[in-house]
């Protein structure tokens, strides 16, 4: 069963009547895949780290050579990790763990991968990353995780498979599809967002 299949009635309508009132937005199926990718990263990256940290959403396109999203910090932390608001900072430290920063990181970065297969199954099945250039960006990701684990002192070695972290953003991609889908077509139809226009299309998808 495809991810299109398992949609709600609403969704569905609310879907095919954006893409009746503006038209195609694909140019392929890899610029698909390609929008649905950095989509997927953006809003587990609005999730788990909140607004105002994307920096910009980009889909590769002729005038360049990346996919995904960049961030205006190297190192985000996310909002487990931050103090919690009106508390004072004496007394208070913020509940910093290396383990939740690289856990959060290694969400984000299989969430790509995971939206490229959600979009062939609803099941999710790592296998079914078939096409080279979505098995690329998947170890793209794969690496990134490593290099930021070894940044805070951890190991997320990038040829091992983390199984957790792809069910766990399998888990938040399905609960949140139709905001993934909102943001993809955006992205079909302008190849880089900044990241406050990418706040604005999750916001009125009322992603929480």
């Amino acid at each position: 069963m495809t991810a299109t299949q398992t949609m709600t009635t609403v969704e569905r309508t609310q879907v095919a009547s954006r893409s009746q009132a503006s038209g195609p937005v694909w140019r392929d199926e890899e610029h698909r895949r390609m929008a649905f990718h950095a989509s997927a990263q953006a809003l587990i990256c609005f999730l788990l780290y909140g607004e105002e940290v994307v920096r910009d959403v980009c889909v590769e396109s002729p005038g360049s050579n990346r996919t995904g999203i960049t961030t205006f910090s190297r190192l985000p932390i996310p909002m487990v990790c931050r103090p919690s608001g009106g508390e004072p900072r004496r007394g208070n430290p913020a509940p910093v763990s290396s383990d939740a920063i690289v856990d959060a990181h290694g969400v984000l970065q299989y969430s790509g991968a995971v939206a490229e297969t959600l979009l062939v199954s609803w099941e999710a099945e790592s296998e079914n990353l078939v096409q080279e250039s979505a098995q690329s960006r998947a170890w793209a990701g794969r690496e990134a995780l490593s290099r930021l684990s070894k940044l805070v002192g951890r190991e997320r070695k990038a040829d091992v498979f983390f199984c957790e972290y792809w069910e766990e953003a399998a888990r938040l991609l399905r609960a949140h599809w139709a905001g993934v889908v909102q943001l993809a077509e955006t992205l079909g139809r302008h190849p880089e967002l900044s990241g406050t226009r990418c706040d604005e299309v999750l916001r009125r998808c009322e992603i929480v």
